[in-house]
């Protein structure tokens, strides 16, 4: 094999570094850290999740679900029951997410009714009367997945997790703070000053020809002496080093797959299932070397359903919102399982969010199309679970007091901001309360700052 090419496989298969060039042993090395191991993990689902078809009234207001949207409308016979009460309404989940019920009972779980962006607190009146104050190109994918991980504009292309660790007293000792899953530009885990690991969770020693986990190896050892070239010009050096992070970085996370045993959980062999699991094997082995604060991003699915959202996978082989909600929620409780059993039960929450939400009026071809508002949830101990979080759950009428849609097709106004929610995790994982305005700017223009699932 030739150098260059050699150069080119090794790069491309290896555990990508952004910004400063320290890799995570070094930077583990460089100053104290905290106490103790929190971490913050965001499960994103890409394209738009209909939380219409997630938590549905299954009282009096079952029927204005059904006949705003028919044709894509969960049955009673789709639907998994609520004990109890919530915003005023008996409730039911869609069966492709029943497993996660008992985390519910367990209050473990707890739903975030309608969220979404938001600059301000906004009310539906104001959105069809022009007065509001809309997040930037609303309803557009691209800029709605960085506004909900913390983009404030093209100037700064950090994400509130990036931003959020370096408002951390001694974050350059934190070790692996910031990681992507199976994604170099996840803006969620970009920093300002620091730099994110974007790790491939099909695990392997191995680049191009090197074994990273075998140093007598000569490509290995070849690698290794390339990461030690130093250069007096600024734009080499900064390569070098990042280079060379890259590299060590590497070689870290083979050791997660030589020396961390399968997690308990009984994962699936979906692609969300080998996501998590290696999530979970990568959070203990971190933590057992002594990483302190981590936030992890994990991108993934297809829920832009503006056709075939329902039932099962579809002819052309496509899967609908149904059936990557069944493989999410058996991945979900199979992670639970496994961070219970390494105990971190207190020591990690994950949230599940989408860039916005869709439609109550049904798309041509049986889907939905861009709205705004939707629900999301979060797990784990040191969630308050078993609630229904937000201030009503929105009217299920088309034109009705909640759609703030001129057109009339059922767009929700989110009642909780993904900067609350934001804000709610970067506290708990230990921002200081002087910082998180710096960290989420819009959170000043809220009088509550707390979603209140966290206690």
């Amino acid at each position: 094999m030739k150098r260059r090419n050699f150069l080119k496989s090794t790069l491309a298969g290896s555990a990508i570094t952004l910004g400063a060039g320290l890799s995570l042993t070094e930077l583990a090395n460089s100053q104290s850290q905290p106490s103790g191991y929190k971490a913050v993990v965001m499960i994103f689902l890409n394209g738009g999740n209909d939380g219409n078809d997630i938590i549905v009234p299954t009282d009096g207001a079952f029927k204005d679900y059904q006949k705003a949207r028919p044709s894509i409308a969960l049955g009673s016979g789709d639907l998994t029951a609520f004990a109890g009460s919530y915003m005023g309404h008996s409730m039911g989940i869609n069966n492709a997410l029943s497993p996660l019920m008992p985390l519910f009972q367990q209050k473990r779980l707890a739903f975030l009714i309608n969220a979404g962006t938001l600059v301000q607190p906004t009310s539906v009146s104001d959105v069809l009367n022009g007065r509001a104050k809309l997040p930037p190109f609303l309803f557009s994918h691209p800029e709605q997945v960085q506004t909900v991980m913390g983009w404030t504009g093209d100037e700064d292309q950090s994400g509130w997790g990036g931003r959020g660790i370096e408002a951390m007293a001694g974050y350059k000792s934190f070790k692996a703070p910031l990681m992507a899953l199976d994604s170099s530009g996840s803006t969620l885990v970009t920093g300002q000053k620091s730099r994110f690991v974007a790790a491939n969770s099909n695990f392997s020693r191995n680049l191009g020809e090197a074994n990273l986990l075998d140093n007598t190896n000569p490509w290995t050892r070849t690698i290794e002496s390339l990461t030690r070239l130093q250069s007096e010009n600024q734009a080499q050096a900064e390569y070098a080093r990042t280079f060379r992070a890259s590299f060590l970085d590497g070689v870290e996370l083979a050791k997660v797959d030589q020396v961390t045993p399968q997690p308990s959980g009984n994962f699936a062999n979906t692609d969300i299932g080998k996501k998590l699991k290696f999530l979970a094997r990568t959070m203990h082995y971190f933590r057992t070397a002594g990483a302190s604060r981590q936030v992890f991003s994990v991108q993934w699915g297809g829920f832009d359903t503006h056709t075939n959202q329902r039932g099962a996978t579809t002819n052309s082989g496509s899967q609908t919102q149904d059936t990557q909600l069944a493989e999410l929620a058996a991945a979900l409780t199979a992670f639970d399982d496994s961070i219970k059993a390494a105990g971190m039960d207190q020591e990690v929450v994950v949230l599940v969010a989408s860039e916005f939400g869709r439609t109550l009026d049904p798309a041509s071809g049986g889907g939905s199309d861009h709205a705004w508002g939707s629900h999301w949830w979060v797990i784990g101990g040191p969630v308050q679970g078993g609630q229904m979080l937000g201030q009503h759950f929105p009217s299920l009428v088309l034109r009705g007091v909640d759609d703030g849609d001129p057109g009339g097709r059922g767009y929700w106004v989110p009642q909780i901001s993904s900067d609350q929610v934001a804000g709610e995790l970067l506290t708990w994982l230990g921002v200081p309360q002087e910082k998180l305005l710096t960290v989420l700017p819009n959170l000043a223009n809220f009088s509550t700052r707390k979603v209140g699932f966290i206690a």
